[in-house]
């Protein structure tokens, strides 16, 4: 808009010059740093914080990475009360997981597929749903609910919804997404607390569906949805569903 009223007030001869300086991706760089800026002044305090405690030391993570190694198979609360009692060093599992988020590579040998895929391959009929949030021209946040049929990768549909999300809007997504599609005989959802909803759960009961859930804070249980969640092809999507839902409301 701003752009488009300095343009009146530029010389039709220069305005060619001028029309190089602001490429899509200046238009897309100044979108996203607003899009930073609003969700910094909602949720960071306006006055100043004491410095946070300092994270654990070089020889804890070194020890952290090295008991994860050593044992693949124990998970963060365990691995936090083992460091606990050796160093002496109250650790939580919730360190302990970010640890192992940025530190630790599993080995090759340790790689498989998981057990979302095994269970695509083995049920007749599996989809998988997960949803995002997005921001419009105008910093409106948008909800986007995307289904995935897990064994052919193929997206079902999308549903989008303004504003927050409840139970009810929950379920007009998933109805709007699937939409013409014969309902699945499973689907296969994360710990998102949206997904507790009665309305969900009702909505799940009515059409016959069996939800399964991932592994909590593993997003490798749920790898197709996520890596497509992660493709600029499924954010440009997600921009012509905005554009297509707010141009329909607009009509209305």
């Amino acid at each position: 808009m701003i752009a488009g009223i300095c343009a009146l007030l530029v010389c039709p001869t220069r305005l060619v010059r001028v029309a190089i300086v602001v490429k899509p991706s200046t238009l897309l760089r100044f979108h996203r740093a607003l899009t930073t800026r609003k969700y910094r002044q909602l949720f960071s305090s306006t006055g100043q914080k004491k410095p946070g405690p300092k994270g654990p030391n070089r020889e804890v993570i070194a020890a952290v990475v090295d008991m994860k190694q050593r044992n693949p198979t124990w998970g963060c609360p365990r691995i936090a009360q083992q460091i606990t009692l050796a160093f002496g060093i109250p650790m939580n599992k919730d360190v302990v997981r970010r640890i192992l988020a940025r530190r630790y590579i599993p080995k090759p040998d340790a790689a498989g597929p998981s057990w979302l895929t095994v269970l695509g391959y083995a049920k007749d009929s599996l989809w998988s749903v997960d949803l995002f949030r997005c921001e419009s021209a105008v910093l409106r946040a948008y909800w986007l609910f995307m289904v995935m049929d897990q064994c052919t990768r193929r997206i079902v549909g999308f549903g989008v919804h303004r504003g927050a999300v409840d139970g009810v809007g929950l379920c007009r997504m998933f109805n709007r997404a699937t939409q013409g599609n014969p309902p699945p005989k499973y689907l296969s959802s994360d710990h998102d607390r949206l997904f507790q909803y009665h309305q969900w759960q009702a909505n799940l009961r009515v059409l016959d569906v069996e939800e399964i859930k991932t592994v909590p804070y593993a997003p490798l249980s749920h790898p197709f949805v996520e890596r497509l969640m992660c493709h600029p092809h499924s954010r440009s999507a997600a921009r012509r569903a905005n554009t297509r839902h707010t141009g329909q409301a607009g009509r209305r």
